[in-house]
């Protein structure tokens, strides 16, 4: 079946602003904040919960009103630029309880989760897919961040769990505990599936050893400690050093770290989009070398490296400017992961 892959662009003026589902436990008391799009819908129809249980039908959530769904964007740019943010996940995948445990697991910290006491249906409320985000939030910003979210009329935002550093989710409403269970025992539940398709597809033993590493209660997660003396190389320079078009198209990553290893090996490497080549901006004249990157081309669907390369084949300026490329004898090209799959096709 064919396919529509639709993306959407947009600049980002500070990569350092960028906010994760990875909690930040450093900066004193935190509570984790839920903006419900949804006006307090709790529709099921075909959630992960229903999936489970073998439940089809039913109502599936929408997106009922557009202009919330717009005053939260502008809230949300403001609290940005405000700082008063800490951690950002959507609840649409799976729900509020794999939202909040997501977020758990990728900061290793254990969670107080507080049901408000006008809940009826916890397993709606925690399970439902409705339009709506989790925040981590500082508990002296509160009022700032309250009165944003009143300005914008985003309606009331609910407290909705405390991290703690112990290694526990913990669920209670109205004074009774309702679920207790460790942190690593649901991080294994999550990360099963993973792991057994991992156990197919790889190594069984690497696979169990990745996969047992969540066992250990002291490891910090995603960190950065070095054991050694980081030293600046300096790029080697030469008089000469040939110039390489770091290829990419939509979805491909690791362009960066392409070029930044091509350039300490003594080219000069060059960012080249293929819209560059679609709009005759650019040619392959000039170049020794051209590498195609790898990563997530058009989604990386099912044949997304032959989609790449039916983007050049289908174009005819675009497909001769690679024929003569390939052509030369004074040229190379290296093709990894979704590159090398077009380079193939």
């Amino acid at each position: 079946p064919v396919s529509l892959i639709v993306s959407a662009f947009a600049p980002v003026f500070d990569v350092r602003e960028t906010l994760t589902p990875q909690l930040n436990l450093s900066e004193g008391d935190t509570v984790l904040m839920l903006f419900d799009l949804s006006k307090g819908k709790q529709r099921l129809g075909g959630s992960v919960l229903a999936q489970c249980f073998n439940q089809f039908g039913g109502e599936p959530p929408d997106l009922d009103d557009p202009d919330l769904m717009a005053r939260f964007f502008d809230a949300q740019r403001v609290l940005r630029e405000k700082k008063l943010l800490l951690a950002y996940h959507d609840r649409s995948d799976g729900g509020l309880f794999a939202t909040l445990v997501e977020m758990a697991f990728a900061s290793r910290s254990g969670l107080n989760i507080q049901i408000p006491k006008n809940i009826s249906d916890v397993l709606a409320y925690l399970f439902n897919e409705e339009l709506g985000v989790v925040m981590q939030v500082r508990c002296g910003d509160l009022p700032a961040v309250r009165a944003i979210c009143s300005e914008y009329d985003l309606g009331e935002c609910t407290i909705v769990a405390n991290p703690d550093r112990h290694g526990e989710i913990v669920i209670e409403h109205e004074g009774l505990n309702l679920f207790k269970a460790s942190r690593t025992l649901l991080h294994r539940w999550w990360s099963e599936l993973t792991y057994r398709m991992q156990s197919l597809r790889d190594d069984p033993d690497c696979a169990t050893e990745a996969y047992d590493e969540l066992l250990d209660e002291k490891d910090p997660g995603l960190n950065a400690d070095l054991t050694f003396q980081l030293v600046d190389h300096k790029s080697t320079r030469t008089d000469n050093r040939p110039k390489v078009a770091i290829l990419r198209e939509q979805g491909v990553n690791s362009q960066r770290e392409m070029a930044a290893a091509f350039d300490r090996a003594g080219f000069d490497a060059y960012d080249v989009h293929m819209t560059d080549l679609f709009s005759g901006r650019l040619g392959l004249d000039d170049f020794s070398g051209v590498i195609a990157c790898g990563g997530f081309s058009y989604g990386d669907v099912l044949g997304a490296g032959e989609g790449w390369a039916k983007s050049i084949l289908y174009n005819d300026a675009v497909r001769d400017k690679f024929e003569e490329y390939f052509q030369r004898e004074d040229s190379f090209v290296l093709g990894v992961c979704n590159g090398c799959q077009m380079l193939a096709s």
